[in-house]
């Protein structure tokens, strides 16, 4: 071997053997194998299968499997008007504020859309004279789903709803705004709008009646009118008064 040939040997092999180091150090620094790992696609996307598995998962606590099997035990009537959605429902005194006694409160505090899913074949099962379906603001809060996630949810909903009930009158009701400059809530305003707008094309869609309540609840800010809520989310009683005062006239006509 020339001198010449020996010379760019060794200089190949001295920058292939610096660049590893450097390479290896690089890799130590953040984190060694299991950052290498946590990099390939098929790791990512397991990853992501896992925290998309979790977080539906959230709406299954304690006292939602508690009032889903209460719920089960209930008789079913033909005249029931019911409410189902998550703690803005459920926190609500429906038959006392709209003044009709076929009212049935199916509102499960920290609920989803995938929760309601879950257990829709009990609301369904009563082919109820009416529905009011109030959900969502759980999946943007607590699960951070985006609003197509939503919506595609809710078609589901809407979907098994026509199917095991199609003489059931069906009102959608918006999401409320929420309150995030007074309160430290991590939820964009913008985002509930988003959904809003996808339950306003569903309902048109399914032939079923829209409820704007956001807009009667809303301030000159954009947000949750103070006056209504305790806490940034949830209403008062003055607030229940005035979502009541919105549907009066679906449930009682």
């Amino acid at each position: 071997m020339t001198t010449k040939n020996s010379l760019i040997l060794w200089t190949s092999l001295s920058l292939n053997l610096l660049f590893i180091l450097l390479f290896s150090i690089l890799i130590i620094r953040r984190g060694g194998i299991p950052y290498l790992i946590s990099k390939l696609p098929f790791h990512q996307q397991v990853e992501q299968t896992v925290k998309i598995a979790r977080r539906r998962n959230t709406y299954q606590s304690t006292y939602h499997q508690m009032r889903k099997q209460m719920f089960e035990q209930m008789p079913n009537s033909e005249t029931e008007i019911i409410f189902i959605g998550d703690s803005l429902t459920d926190q609500g005194e429906w038959a006392e504020l709209l003044g009709n006694a076929n009212i049935r409160n199916r509102g499960i505090s920290g609920d989803t859309t995938d929760g309601v899913l879950n257990r829709l074949n009990e609301i369904t099962a009563s082919q109820p004279q009416k529905l009011f379906l109030m959900i969502g603001a759980n999946d943007l809060w607590n699960e951070k789903k985006p609003a197509s996630e939503i919506a595609a949810n809710y078609r589901l909903i809407l979907e098994q709803i026509q199917r095991q009930t199609p003489e059931t009158q069906v009102f959608i009701q918006s999401l409320l705004p929420m309150n995030t400059i007074q309160y430290p809530i991590k939820v964009n305003n913008s985002d509930i709008i988003s959904v809003n707008r996808h339950l306003q094309d569903l309902a048109n869609e399914f032939s079923y009646t829209y409820i704007d309540l956001h807009q009667h609840f809303t301030n000159d800010q954009k947000q949750l009118d103070p006056v209504y809520t305790i806490d940034g989310v949830h209403l008062n009683g003055k607030g229940y008064l005035n979502w009541a005062k919105i549907v009066n006239l679906y449930v009682n006509q």
